[in-house]
């Protein structure tokens, strides 16, 4: 339709009240579509959240949370602790106060959801594929990791991560994570 035939059709002040309408539908349109409410969030897999809390995020807390690594608000997998970046809901510092729940229960969200495809797998196969993670292949090396290999095979730092995924009892995955901690004090 021409600009013309619009303007008689509509006249002006029909053509900008038709173009605000317009607007307004798909904004309204769009922002329907992205909507999720809670019935539809997605429940991820991961093993264990108290032998995580326990031993696995005090290592990594201490390994890879520092404020020049994963302790940085603007990395994709942010690990938060007394240590290091500190949540942003809490008005805590770092150095200060003991690593809080909610810091656990990210870092715990922020590890299980870095691969997860992947950790639905490993979760599955009760942890057989563990080593096809991109945890554990940044870790070790394999994969691009701007913090270069922080673990070798079947060292504490590797076997504390593996423990967990693996579904090892609490006591091998604590001995295994504070094995790890005790050169990082």
């Amino acid at each position: 339709m021409t600009r013309n035939l619009r303007e008689r059709l509509f006249g002006r002040r029909g053509l900008a009240a038709l173009g605000v309408v317009s607007a307004g539908l798909l904004a309204i349109g769009f922002g329907a579509s992205s909507c999720v409410g809670e019935e539809g969030l997605e429940a991820y897999a991961c093993p264990n959240p108290a032998v995580f809390t326990a031993s696995v995020s005090p290592y990594l807390e201490r390994r890879c949370g520092t404020l020049d690594c994963h302790g940085q608000a603007t990395r994709p997998m942010r690990i938060y602790g007394q240590l290091g970046l500190r949540h942003p809901l809490e008005s805590n510092v770092s150095g200060g106060a003991a690593t809080t729940q909610l810091e656990l229960e990210s870092n715990f969200a922020a590890v299980c959801n870095l691969d997860p495809a992947a950790m639905q797998q490993v979760v599955d196969d009760l942890g057989s594929t563990a080593d096809k993670l991109l945890l554990v292949n940044k870790a070790r090396g394999l994969e691009r990791h701007k913090g270069g290999k922080i673990v070798n095979e079947q060292d504490p730092g590797d076997l504390c991560i593996l423990g967990w995924l693996g579904f090892k009892d609490a006591a091998t995955v604590d001995a295994a994570c504070t094995a790890a901690i005790e050169p990082l004090k």
